[in-house]
């Protein structure tokens, strides 16, 4: 398995959970990293890789969000709110919907 210079050898990218699993390792050691060293950077720099660490961030919310829509439980959650409003609405118009 090929390295990915860290001494740990780099997983194999088969699938979504795949790649969301190695972008959370690499921003658990980006996190360490900063929090290790703060100290020591720059504000510039530090400010960098802040910004570096919240992009991050977002790219993992936005992979997990895109593995729900995948699972097709982002559709579930949908159909239950407007089950839940359409039931709401019969109760209060005294009208099966």
């Amino acid at each position: 398995m090929p390295s990915t210079g860290a001494g740990e050898p780099r997983p194999k990218m088969q699938n979504i959970d795949d790649v969301i699993a190695d972008a959370m390792r690499k921003h658990e050691r980006l996190s360490a990293y900063i929090e290790e060293h703060a100290a020591e950077f720059d504000p510039d720099v530090l400010a960098r890789l802040l910004a570096l660490h919240g992009q991050n961030a977002t790219r993992l919310g936005r992979l997990l969000r895109d593995k729900r829509a995948l699972s097709g439980k982002a559709a579930d959650s949908l159909l239950d709110a407007l089950g839940k409003a359409l039931d709401e609405l019969s109760t209060e118009l005294g009208v099966k919907l």
